[in-house]
């Protein structure tokens, strides 16, 4: 015990020295430049917290970092200086933002079905149906198998009989589809209304999805109640980083993460449906391939 308490006094005195030292220096240097000594005052701030740092006073020591970072930039620049401060709980992903936060128009007795529930299932849903009930480069995670009736399927040929639902979820499932049209016209085929929801180009650029082989095909838009997916292109293929993502899911609050809050419809397509759905359909080339309703035949 005794010894530790030296020890911990030592380690005070050699950090109380080399502070000195620093600041001596310090001082000298901005002399000779005729600069102010407002950021050695800061730093000295800093650095005797980081002596009598404990648990307690963590948040203050990492104000005062913040504080000093700050200083010892111009104005338009501070907002580069990230907040430093734990979240209090992660951004929503876009499952729990339906299920939480969403409102929906669907009456207690209607029956829903949640066309590729995967590892998210929409919460109110009566059944859930998925293409792929094991892995898949289409999925990160497992899928949810929690009692409710469930369904392997191909979303282009449904084995349910017309207007068999009330109500149809398919959420982030169609960008993945070869023929989207074909899926949109079972959608409509067996349910009286739905909700439709895909990534749009600047969610799949900015979380980089673009660089993933077999899995986002198209991005999509809606416009005045046209729901347009459109295909990537070969070129916009390519590997363009991850910092938006790694700052989308950091534990730290920053302001990445609120721009997203704020605007999450210029990250997702959503279309809410009711009887039929439009729809165009645009290749890498530009050639509308499929539409909803039909070009008139000459």
């Amino acid at each position: 015990m005794i010894l530790s308490r030296i020890g911990a006094v030592l380690d005070r005195i050699q950090a109380s020295i080399t502070f000195r030292l620093m600041m001596r220096l310090g001082q000298r240097r901005l002399a000779r430049a005729g600069l102010s000594e407002q950021p050695l005052h800061l730093f000295l701030d800093v650095w005797s917290r980081m002596i009598s740092a404990t648990a307690d006073s963590t948040d203050d020591l990492r104000r005062s970092i913040r504080n000093l970072l700050l200083a010892e930039l111009p104005p338009e620049a501070r907002s580069l200086v990230p907040a430093l401060e734990i979240r209090d709980v992660p951004v929503m992903n876009t499952w729990t933002y339906q299920n939480q936060v969403m409102k929906w128009d669907i009456a207690p007795k209607e029956l829903v079905l949640d066309l590729g529930s995967g590892g998210w299932p929409f919460s109110r849903a009566d059944h859930l149906a998925d293409k792929f009930p094991e892995q898949t480069t289409h999925r990160v995670e497992s899928i949810i198998r929690d009692g409710r009736p469930f369904c392997v399927v191909d979303i282009h040929h449904l084995p349910f009989k017309d207007d068999a639902y009330d109500f149809v979820f398919c959420s982030h499932v169609l960008e993945h589809l070869d023929n989207p049209g074909q899926a949109i016209r079972e959608l409509t085929r067996i349910a009286r209304k739905g909700y439709l929801e895909v990534p749009s180009r600047l969610s799949d650029v900015m979380f980089n999805f673009t660089r993933l082989t077999n899995h986002h095909r198209w991005h999509g838009l809606v416009l005045a109640g046209v729901l347009v997916l459109i295909e990537w292109t070969d070129a916009e293929r390519r590997e363009l980083g991850n910092q938006y993502f790694d700052a989308l899911h950091c534990e730290y609050s920053n302001q990445f993460q609120t721009f997203f809050e704020r605007n999450r419809d210029l990250f997702f397509a959503a279309l809410s449906w009711s009887d039929e759905i439009s729809f165009l359909i645009i290749d890498k080339s530009g050639v509308v391939i499929d539409r909803n309703p039909p070009l008139p035949s000459c």
